[in-house]
């Protein structure tokens, strides 16, 4: 297997390519459910590949049961989900025994009067639009207006899968796009949830500063001043002050990450400073970082900035020559 590589195919297919317990850590977003059309080649998953097929207005065959489309346009988040953990079971093989995988992943609001348009958006020029989602509404039983809890959904079914999953991260962002919803909050946050294949993993602990206020209070010592006996019996004595750590305090899981402006004809690119801490955190220096949801390249460019190799696994041939001119601009490792 070549390091530092571009792989343009779609992620099931790329990941079977690779070598078993071959990277050290994976950091990815995939694709959102019923977001986008990205127009890329359909994908047979599950079924008989030697069937002739014959598929409903859903794409699922009626013979075998497959069903051919883009990740992320399944006509229910069930399957959707089941497809994500069908990928990320070849994750688990490509993954070292001490490796980390951080997942981005975002949730959709159920709204079927939108998913059950005709096929055809008239008047839209955008390549990558040119299907309105659809959803087989007898499969789909989330009410409508709800958030469908996707993240959640997929968390749940990848415990089930073996994965263990040590924290639930928010990825908070101050600078959010405001929504045109009156009946609900703005959504300012998304989770990256962060698993292991084993118990014991590769993993460098970050810091964060403390905040001012623990620190005045870490150097008082505490008293038991009103304190009657009974606390004095169950809370010991006091303790003298304590010391700082120079290093910081143990980074938090509400990670504070603006958008990162760009330019380029991507339309869901995360921004790099959400990539950072988990390379550093989860990959040993000079390890390989794979990504099997690349996209514009995000992942290999911090990759590469840190000392990493990096495998990129990308269907989209217009992502790839982005994600190429991006790591041509970044300063090759020493």
């Amino acid at each position: 297997m070549q390091p530092d590589t571009i792989l343009n195919t779609d992620a099931l297919t790329g990941l079977q390519g690779l070598p078993d317990e071959s990277v050290d850590c994976i950091v990815t977003s995939p694709p959102y459910w019923q977001l986008r059309d990205y127009g890329l080649q359909p994908i047979l998953f599950g079924g008989d590949r030697t069937c002739a097929h014959e598929y409903d207005e859903f794409n699922v065959c009626r013979l075998c049961g497959g069903w051919s489309g883009e990740l992320g346009r399944e006509p229910s988040r069930e399957m959707f989900v089941e497809h994500l953990v069908r990928i990320f079971d070849e994750c688990r093989r490509v993954l070292k025994k001490t490796g980390t995988l951080w997942v981005n992943l975002g949730d959709s609001y159920s709204k079927h009067n939108k998913y059950n348009r005709p096929n055809d958006w008239p008047g839209r020029k955008n390549a990558f639009c040119l299907k309105a989602p659809r959803v087989d509404m007898t499969a789909h039983h989330v009410p409508h207006k709800s958030l469908c809890n996707i993240p959640g959904l997929f968390a749940e079914m990848m415990i089930g899968q073996r994965w263990i999953l040590r924290n639930e991260i928010i990825w908070y962002k101050p600078s959010v796009i405001p929504t045109s919803a009156k009946d609900r909050f703005t959504v300012d946050f998304e989770k990256v949830f962060f698993f292991t294949k084993s118990a014991k993993y590769d993993f460098r602990q970050q810091f964060e500063p403390y905040a001012s206020s623990t620190i005045v209070c870490y150097k008082t010592p505490l008293t038991l001043n009103g304190k009657g006996k009974e606390y004095r019996r169950i809370s010991g004595r006091p303790k003298g002050m304590i010391r700082t750590d120079p290093r910081g305090r143990n980074m938090r899981c509400v990670w504070r990450v603006p958008y990162e402006p760009s330019f380029e004809t991507h339309f869901a690119m995360y921004p790099s400073r959400l990539v950072v801490t988990p390379i550093e955190a989860g990959c040993p220096p000079g390890g390989i970082v794979l990504d099997p949801f690349l996209g514009s390249g995000t992942t290999a460019v911090v990759a590469r900035r840190l000392e990493r190799y990096y495998i990129g696994i990308e269907p989209n041939p217009e992502y790839v020559k982005i994600a190429q001119s991006r790591l041509e601009k970044t300063n090759l490792r020493p």
